[in-house]
């Protein structure tokens, strides 16, 4: 079993995350609080995906088909003729830097920074990238294939290069 990528139609990546979980798949959506402004002044704090039109599904090559299938999925991304498939490491990395509390970004024009692992804290044993954002050091967890990094503040004490 291996964790893959689906591309999902627009904004219907928490039908596609429910759907999958009353079809008993292990299923993972990043999503993040963030506080939102409406026209009327109200704030109201809501759940905003991470990445947008994608889901993580760890299911076995074989169910790809049945899961392409469902509604609202458009495809199993691939990289070339083989499917994408992200590694453990990155899914636990990106639950942690969840649970952290901390605000998380996502990057699509990124510049591909050194390669470092984390030695101290929360995060330690994850690998990942370091880049360099309005003077701060962001950790990012890269997915070459969507083209997706994820990232999050962090101190370059705790950094290590690989």
């Amino acid at each position: 079993m291996n964790w893959y990528v689906f591309y999902t139609r627009s904004n219907a990546e928490k039908a596609v995350y429910n759907e999958l979980l009353r079809r008993k798949y292990d299923v993972f959506l990043p999503v993040i609080k963030t506080l939102r402004l409406w026209k009327n002044r109200q704030k109201k704090v809501i759940l905003k995906v991470l990445f947008r039109s994608y889901i993580f599904v760890r299911t076995t090559e074989s169910e790809i088909t049945c899961i392409t299938h469902l509604p609202n999925i458009v495809s199993c991304i691939k990289y070339g003729e083989r499917y994408c498939i992200v590694p453990d490491r990155d899914i636990k990395c990106i639950i942690q830097m969840l649970s952290l509390g901390q605000k998380i970004f996502t990057e699509q024009n990124f510049s591909e920074g050194e390669r470092v692992i984390v030695v101290r804290g929360p995060l330690a044993g994850s690998e990942g990238l370091l880049l360099k954002r309005n003077d701060k050091n962001r950790f990012g967890v890269l997915f070459n294939d969507i083209q997706q990094c994820a990232c999050i503040d962090i101190d370059i004490a705790m950094l290590q290069k690989i």
